[in-house]
């Protein structure tokens, strides 16, 4: 219904729109701050940039950003002609159209405005908002991309390239030699009088291209994984070899590949160790010029898998299932996470940000008295008073810097170095008795050495070393640690992702995972303000054909996206009213579709915290079956919290028109009770709140066009219905 709603919105928004008079972006750029401008150009941006877009025509470019207030639906795509109207903003010296309050999309998939050539020092005020492209300039920072600000420089001159929190090419090498950069010029300056702070805005990997010479272009990619190789892939932006260097440490030592010409490269590498990581370093040569990638790090595939469990401590809806039922533990959770500890014959090492549990801590024990060596790493700002009871033979780790969550992690390695025994578990859950019994939490357990060596190794980077007793001089927890984990598995045909914050870059993969999905995307988080992955899913869900749901728990964080996520349409639902705390942090991509559906779960929850300061665990997992037994959790979930709206409204409550305009009529139950209502903006600032019995009437008056919650107090659990204004 939602949709129909927005679509309604949309026609409104366009009829008015293409009504108007455009002036030239020029012009506008020049109009008084806080007067309503209307411009028509190409949009020039993507949600690589985040939710604002760049429109440019053949005076200029500006921003526009849809923020409080802005017309619902608002995300076009690169290559559209548009038309919009709002109110002229400077943002840190950057001029900006918002809030935009009508816009109409007008033909797809225009050619850009040529980029416009220029040196270092001529990214100013002049070039503001529109494409250009630096030649011949070189990074001053080498390694991997971070969310973070990069000088370039070319005959003297330097100037800022920025790349925000989730951008594509976060994670990809830097180059090395002389690149041309072509992006948005943009601002950013806190300050009055707003004459600094210039910065390049790429959008995406293809636009920093070599300068001249033959270049691998990233991102370099594995495939075909096997107990005995692997195949690398590459392109260069010239005719050159396939030939790599690899070895098992970082000296290489070994040489692969062929030297055939062409710009799309593979390279074989066979012979390999089973479970084994090898660093690899390809490189394409071109006459007398030569180009090489960074070293990057890959496995081969465990010679023994025994597969993907998952299990859940709520219950499931096996009326979706596709033929593998998921399993329920309901108060069999802890027996089963020490079942599995009780298969430990050689090492335990444990990830976990609180315990309260003494029935595991027991189990621990008895690992250890029977010759396991176990190794505990703990977060020291919250409860593990369970630990009182560990053998005080058995080191424990704390991290105790007091940033963020700290260790959030929630996983365990068992006898890594064993083909047939090595597993992991990861998921969701604190080894907690609300953790296990109360919260709706996951479990993934994954016998494989080649992960359980990956996890190992990040476990090591925390505790110090390979060692029995934790070097704290030599820990590394939080930023301080680097990416040193290969990233692709091939779990007994299962390809799994694993990632580990806050150095792996998560929040890019997620997103990049949630815009290549194609047919729908279904959200289970506890918490969710992470500003990248809200566009994310709100580029999702404007694409045609998209389904795009979810659940969350902790709605009213500061910086939560829910509100406004909500406003722009998304369909999602409020778990802070149901018993229980939403604990999960999964989402299900195309769940029910052959191309590629995948599971994202682990300790990360979707925040900024989670991505640049604690440490975290995800996997991305790429199969059908266990996709589905995640959508048969989702579903008794998400239906238990919709049902429990919807037997509310039949008691009585309805709210109408929609969308309403001067007036929102109220039914309440005729129960005699005086019902708090509240409405709420996008950005869950409350503008009418009242309390009401029988029937009531809201004035609506000067509040603005867009989409609200109204909450209803005083039933056994709130009732939220979603509200649409027009104009």
């Amino acid at each position: 219904m939602i949709h129909l709603v927005r679509s309604t919105l949309f026609s409104f928004v366009c009829t008015l729109t293409i009504g108007l008079s455009a002036q030239t972006v020029s012009d506008a750029r020049n109009a008084s701050l806080g007067s309503s401008v209307t411009v028509s150009g190409i949009v020039t941006s993507d949600p690589s940039l985040g939710s604002v877009r760049y429109v440019q025509d053949a005076t200029g470019g500006i921003a526009a950003f849809p923020g409080s207030g802005s017309a619902p639906g608002f995300a076009p795509n690169m290559g559209d002609a548009i038309t919009l109207t709002g109110t002229l903003t400077n943002y840190s010296g950057l001029l900006e159209i918002t809030p935009i309050t009508a816009f109409a999309v007008t033909s797809s998939g225009n050619a850009l405005p040529a980029a416009q050539v220029i040196t270092p020092n001529g990214l100013d005020e002049s070039v503001e908002g529109e494409i250009v492209r630096l030649e011949g300039v070189t990074f001053n920072a080498s390694g991997t991309f971070a969310s973070n600000t990069y000088i370039v420089q070319s005959g003297g001159q330097q100037a800022d390239v920025y790349l925000r929190t989730g951008h594509p090419m976060i994670g990809t090498p830097i180059p090395a030699g002389a690149v041309d950069i072509t992006g948005i010029a943009s601002q950013f300056d806190p300050s009055s009088p707003y004459t600094s702070g210039y910065q390049l805005l790429p959008r995406a990997t293809s636009d920093i291209t070599p300068f001249g010479s033959i270049a691998v272009l990233p991102p370099m990619t594995q495939a075909v994984i096997t107990p005995t190789g692997f195949t690398l892939n590459w392109q260069t932006n010239q005719a050159g070899t396939s030939q790599v260097f690899y070895g098992t440490t970082p000296a290489l030592g070994q040489l692969g590949g062929d030297a055939s010409m062409g710009t799309s490269h593979s390279a074989v590498l066979a012979g390999l160790a089973s479970a084994t990581f090898y660093y690899a370093k390809v490189f394409s040569v071109d006459g007398s010029d030569t180009a090489f990638s960074q070293v990057g790090l890959y496995s081969t595939a465990s010679p023994l898998s025994g597969g993907i469990k998952v299990y859940f401590n709520k219950s499931v809806d096996h009326s979706v299932s596709s033929g593998t039922d998921a399993i329920a533990l309901f108060d069999a959770v802890d027996d089963t996470i020490k079942a599995y500890i009780d298969r430990a014959e050689t090492t335990l090492d444990i990830a976990m940000y609180n315990t309260n549990s003494d029935f595991l801590v027991a189990a621990v024990n008895a690992a250890y008295d029977r010759g396991v060596t176990v190794r505990w790493v703990a977060e020291g700002s919250t409860s593990n008073w369970a630990l009182n009871s560990l053998d005080p033979a058995i080191p424990v780790l704390y991290r105790t810097d007091g940033l963020g969550s700290g260790t959030h992690d929630k996983f365990f390695v068992i006898d890594a170095e064993d083909a047939s025994k090595a597993t992991i578990m990861s998921g969701s859950c604190n080894w907690t008795t609300q953790g296990f019994f109360d919260d709706y939490n996951n479990l993934v357990f994954i016998q494989d050495q080649a992960l359980a060596r990956c996890y190992r190794a990040e476990f090591e980077e925390m505790w110090g070393g390979s060692g029995a007793q934790p070097v704290p001089s030599q820990s590394k927890f939080g930023a301080d640690k680097t990416d040193n984990t290969p990233h692709l598995f091939n779990v007994g045909g299962t390809y799994v992702e694993s990632f580990f914050s806050p150095t792996d870059g998560v929040t890019a993969r997620i997103a990049r995972a949630l815009d290549d999905a194609q047919h729908n995307v279904r959200l289970a988080l506890y918490v969710l303000t992470e500003n990248t992955l809200g566009d994310a899913i709100i580029a999702a869900n404007n694409r045609p054909g998209m389904l795009v749901a979810g659940d969350v728990e902790d709605i009213y964080t500061i910086g939560s996206e829910f509100n406004y996520l909500v406003g722009q349409g998304v369909n999602l639902v409020s778990h802070l009213d149901e018993p229980g705390l939403f604990h999960h942090k999964y989402a299900i991509i195309d769940e029910g579709f052959a191309n590629d559906p995948l599971v994202i779960t682990g300790s990360h929850n979707w925040t900024t915290s989670a991505e640049t300061v604690n440490d975290e665990n995800t996997l991305i997992i790429h199969n059908a079956s266990i996709t589905n037994q995640f959508y048969q959790e989702w579903n008794a979930r998400h239906n238990a919290v919709v049902s429990s709206t919807e037997t509310e409204a039949l008691d009585g409550f309805a709210v109408w028109p929609v969308p309403a305009t001067e007036v929102l009529n109220v039914l309440l139950p005729a129960d005699g009770k005086r019902h708090a209502l509240t409405l709420v903006d996008a950005l869950g600032r409350t503008v009418i709140q009242v309390d009401a019995s029988g029937n009531a009437q809201l004035n609506l008056g000067n509040i603005p066009a867009g989409v609200y919650l109204l909450r209803c107090e005083g039933f056994a659990t709130p009732v939220v219905r979603r509200v649409v204004i027009a104009e």
